[in-house]
């Protein structure tokens, strides 16, 4: 069985046994063979999207590295091109949470388009410009480039991830009424995968972003980022 989505078994998820072709030797022959599907149904399936979202984070290194560099600086005030103190709990919070916002309405946006095929661009340069944006998000990092203008840079950042989870889906070949419920089972997974995920980083970062030494942390994990982003690039644009 490749694919059952009301039991949760999906196309690239691992091959599941549903019987044995047994031989009798005695008689020379081939038993009948009995198939053991287990009952599937609505809630499975879509429970088995939003493991498959969550899991898409959790396993989507480059997706959580675009968000988390872009977060870095976002408790901080800007002043003359430069990366200054601590801006505050609640202006820290509001900066934050716009940036979570953004990303989330826009990749949930291209999602949609993505999977039901009314938008589609080649795998190539959606993983190419997801690496672009990490490289974008760790050199704002470092040094303010679009300061003030995060949420929307966010949001497009957004657009272009939710493009590449879009192809997930778009794969698995289903109706437009189970493909409707994955979207929004995958989506809610890639969710509450990305507020855990948040919900640890945020006062991390609020408490690091008060002392001198969280220049050290934002431009190391910027350094750290553009390596990777780099990697990536020359890797995804020569495949």
């Amino acid at each position: 069985m490749s694919q059952d989505w009301e039991t949760g078994q999906l196309a690239e998820a691992d091959p599941q046994q549903v019987g044995v072709i047994e031989l009798d030797i005695v008689n020379n022959r081939i038993l009948p063979l009995a198939v053991h599907l287990q009952p599937g149904n609505t809630w499975t399936g879509v429970s088995s999207m939003v493991r498959l979202g969550m899991q898409h984070i959790a396993e989507g290194t480059d997706h959580l590295l675009s968000l988390l560099v872009l977060l870095l600086p976002a408790p901080l005030l800007f002043s003359r091109k430069r990366w200054e103190s601590f801006g505050g709990v609640r202006y820290s919070l509001v900066h934050l949470l716009r940036i979570v916002t953004a990303f989330t309405v826009g990749h949930s946006l291209t999602l949609l388009l993505g999977a039901m095929e009314w938008v589609h661009l080649p795998g190539q340069p959606v993983e190419t410009l997801t690496a672009v944006s990490i490289l974008v998000s760790a050199l704002h990092a470092w040094r303010p480039v679009f300061p003030g203008k995060e949420m929307w840079i966010a949001a497009g950042f957004g657009l272009v991830h939710g493009l590449a989870f879009a192809d997930t889906l778009a794969n698995l070949s289903l109706g437009t009424r189970r493909m409707v419920l994955s979207i929004l089972g995958f989506n809610a997974g890639i969710e509450l995968m990305q507020l855990l995920i948040i919900a640890v980083t945020i006062p991390i970062l609020i408490v690091l972003s008060r002392r001198p030494t969280y220049r050290l942390v934002r431009v190391g994990g910027a350094l750290l980022a553009s390596a990777a982003a780099i990697f990536w690039i020359i890797e995804r644009a020569a495949m």
